[in-house]
């Protein structure tokens, strides 16, 4: 890859799991004031999520009709995402949202990021993929600064809330392994969002029907559009066009910032102070990252020299 290329690649990685920090924030101040009920989250950010992505296809479809009007038309298939993503991705938002209402900030954050890295790293070694010894020392210290962060928080969950924060964590590990895949990321990205439309119209039936749980309020309907709409739609994109490029570890490292960046974003919107206990997990975290990036760096290194 090309300076040009790894600084493209930085900058989609960084701005997608910044994205993913400030859904994350959204959710809880949603959720946690019972602004909206979970499912009625779900269906409004998953909604809203293929609404801005059907007009950005729109959009690029018809910058490209414009500037290649006079050219011959292209015969190449136009990738469309599959069901099998777009399940895993209704299930992922589904479980995270009810999840989230049973179980405690720092329990979710730990066992999404552990789920997720052994999911990621677990489906790279079976595959052959082989990681350097750095690689497995920075993300074991990785996640030893998220669990520094979390563990004076953590609190005895309930058997609901760790099933679906454990279902939940596993499906966007398998999310991610698919999008590495992907060789059109906003065509897949909007269409597996389509195909969850009609996913969400059964499964808010079903919840009106079977239980009394459901409420909106101005606030709630809000939240959950930009969650959808802003942090999730464009945040997808963004990442969908980095993994293709990334390394399994890095690609499973780089998920244990999103905690990280939430954190400064909670401080810097409700006055929560950065602790000691923040700065040296921060601290922990980013070694645990640079030893990933100087592992892949290793075996970068070693491939070039392979005649």
């Amino acid at each position: 890859m090309t300076r040009q290329s790894i600084v493209q690649i930085s900058i989609f990685t960084l701005l997608s799991i910044t994205a993913f920090s400030a859904n994350a924030i959204i959710c809880r101040w949603a959720l946690d004031h019972q602004l909206i009920d979970p499912m009625s989250f779900t269906s409004l950010r998953l909604g809203s999520a293929a609404l801005v992505l059907f007009a950005v296809m729109v959009w690029f479809h018809l910058r490209k009709v414009k500037l290649n009007k006079t050219l011959e038309p292209s015969n190449q298939r136009v990738s469309r995402g599959s069901w099998r993503a777009a399940i895993i991705l209704f299930v992922y938002a589904l479980t995270f949202s009810y999840g989230y209402v049973a179980i405690s900030t720092a329990t979710g954050a730990l066992l999404l990021a552990g789920v997720v890295q052994l999911t990621i790293l677990g489906y790279a070694v079976r595959n052959g993929e082989k990681l350097h010894l750095a690689e497995w020392i920075g993300v074991a210290v990785a996640l030893m600064g998220l669990l520094y962060l979390v563990y004076p928080k953590l609190s005895t969950p309930s058997w609901w809330g760790l099933l679906m924060m454990t279902i939940s964590s596993y499906a966007w590990g398998l999310y991610t392994i698919n999008g590495r895949k992907s060789l059109n990321p906003l065509a897949d990205t909007a269409f597996n969002f389509y195909r969850t439309l009609p996913m969400i119209v059964v499964a808010s039936l079903l919840g009106f029907w079977l239980t009394e749980d459901t409420f909106l309020t101005y606030q709630g309907i809000l939240l959950a559009v930009v969650s959808g709409g802003v942090t999730t739609g464009l945040g997808y994109i963004l990442w969908y066009s980095a993994l293709p490029k990334l390394s399994s570890s890095m690609a499973s490292a780089s998920q244990l910032l999103v905690p990280l960046i939430a954190a400064f974003g909670a401080t810097w919107l409700i006055d929560e102070p950065i602790t000691l206990t923040f700065v040296i997990s921060a601290i922990l975290m980013f070694a645990g990252l640079g030893l990933v990036l100087h592992g892949r760096n290793q075996y970068r290194k070693q491939a070039m020299k392979t005649p």
